[in-house]
């Protein structure tokens, strides 16, 4: 008898969530209503940023689906140095789309870390095309877009 897991048909291998044990994390809420199409809009600008400022300072970013009615989505970062979170949280402020109060930036709980996929997993899938295009447009030019 092998080691070796078996993986049941059309399945894919079960991964744990190997950040589980990371210790610093922050948790940001964003809505990506359907029934309003500029504030959808704006929502995944939103996102796009948080990924490119999660790109230029080695941050992970994960996702958890909010509240399904209210088109809620939670991104969780787990930062890789102290500088690199207080230079994230510095973008995330420096920008109209990003730009949030104190009080919205949480820390999940460990269930949270857990149960949390990476963003392609949990995005709509146009959500997802839109994010990337805007996170390459900000990470490619960031030295003239992001200051």
């Amino acid at each position: 008898m092998s080691n070796t897991p078996t993986i049941p048909p059309g399945g894919a291998p079960s991964v744990p969530p190997y950040w589980r044990d990371e210790g610093d994390w922050v948790v940001l809420i964003e809505f990506l209503r359907t029934d309003d199409a500029e504030d959808r809009a704006r929502g995944i600008e939103a996102i796009g940023s948080m990924l490119a400022y999660a790109q230029i300072t080695d941050t992970r970013m994960l996702a958890l689906t909010g509240d399904r009615k209210a088109d809620a989505y939670e991104l969780l970062f787990s930062f890789s140095s102290p500088e690199n979170k207080a230079e994230f949280l510095r973008l995330l402020k420096s920008n109209d789309a990003t730009d949030c109060e104190d009080e919205e930036i949480l820390v999940p709980n460990q269930a949270e870390i857990e149960a949390a996929q990476p963003i392609a997993r949990v995005l709509p899938d146009d959500v997802m095309r839109q994010v990337t295009a805007i996170a390459m447009m900000m990470f490619g030019g960031q030295t003239e877009s992001i200051q």
